[in-house]
C-alpha cells in the first residue's frame, strides 16, 4: 500500500509583473515507484539542482523527467492524493519548460482529483499570472494561502503582481510587505518595495 503524501513547496523566485513569472511548490509522493520519481525530477529540478534519471532494471534509461510523470499517471494505481501530487509536479515541469497553459491543465486536473491539496491552489494562480490573467490568479492565490501552501511568501509575491496590474496599488503594496516579512532574506520583495511612496491622509 503506498503511504499517503505530504505536502511541501519548493518555490521559485519571480521576476518583475510584466516579466510573468511566478512560484510553484511540489508536492511530496513517498513511496516507491514512478509518482516519487516524478516528485523527485519535479523537485531537483525547479530548486536548478542536477536531476539524475532512475535505474530501471539495471540500467540508465535516458527519460525525460516530464515522461516519469506521464508514466506515473499512465500507469495508475496510486491512491487519489499521490495522483493529484503527481499531477502538481507534472504541472511544475510543464511550467519550467515554459509551457503554461499546460501546466495550467495539470494543477486544473489535479483540483479535479483532489481539491484539498494547497500547493494545487497555489501553483494554479502562479501559473494563472504567468498567462497574464490577473484576476483569474487572485482567487486561486488566496486559496492555496488560506490553505497554508508552505513558502507563502511567493504566494504574496504573486499575488501583488497581480494586484498592482489590476491597479489595487494599496493590495500589491501590503502583499508585498507579508512577502518580506515572512521572508527578510529575501530581497525580491524588499526592491519591489521601493517603488512606493507612502502617504498619510490629511485629517
Amino acid at each position: 500500500m503506498r503511504k499517503i503524501l505530504k505536502t511541501t513547496a519548493a518555490c521559485l523566485a519571480l521576476g518583475l509583473a510584466l516579466q510573468a513569472h511566478s512560484a510553484k511548490a511540489v508536492v511530496i509522493v513517498l513511496g516507491e515507484g514512478m509518482g516519487q520519481n516524478c516528485y523527485e525530477a519535479a523537485f531537483a529540478i525547479s530548486k536548478g539542482l542536477i536531476y539524475i534519471p532512475p535505474m530501471f532494471t539495471g540500467s540508465q534509461i535516458d527519460l525525460k523527467p516530464i515522461d516519469i510523470c506521464n508514466l506515473a499517471l499512465d500507469q495508475g494505481g496510486m491512491n487519489l492524493r499521490d495522483t493529484a501530487g503527481t499531477y502538481v509536479n507534472r504541472g511544475v515541469l510543464q511550467f519550467l519548460a515554459g509551457d503554461h497553459k499546460a501546466a495550467l491543465a495539470d494543477f486544473d486536473s489535479a483540483l479535479r482529483v483532489d481539491s484539498d491539496v494547497a500547493e494545487a491552489h497555489a501553483n494554479r494562480g502562479a501559473a494563472l499570472v504567468a498567462l497574464r490573467r490577473w484576476a483569474d490568479s487572485i482567487p486561486s492565490i488566496t486559496k492555496g494561502i488560506e490553505m497554508q501552501a508552505a513558502e507563502a511568501e511567493k504566494s504574496y509575491y504573486n499575488r501583488a503582481i497581480a494586484n498592482e496590474e489590476l491597479g489595487n496599488t494599496k493590495g500589491a503594496y501590503l502583499d508585498y510587505m507579508k512577502a518580506a516579512e515572512l521572508k527578510p532574506d529575501w530581497e525580491a520583495p524588499k526592491m519591489q518595495l521601493t517603488r512606493f511612496t507612502v502617504r498619510r491622509k490629511a485629517q
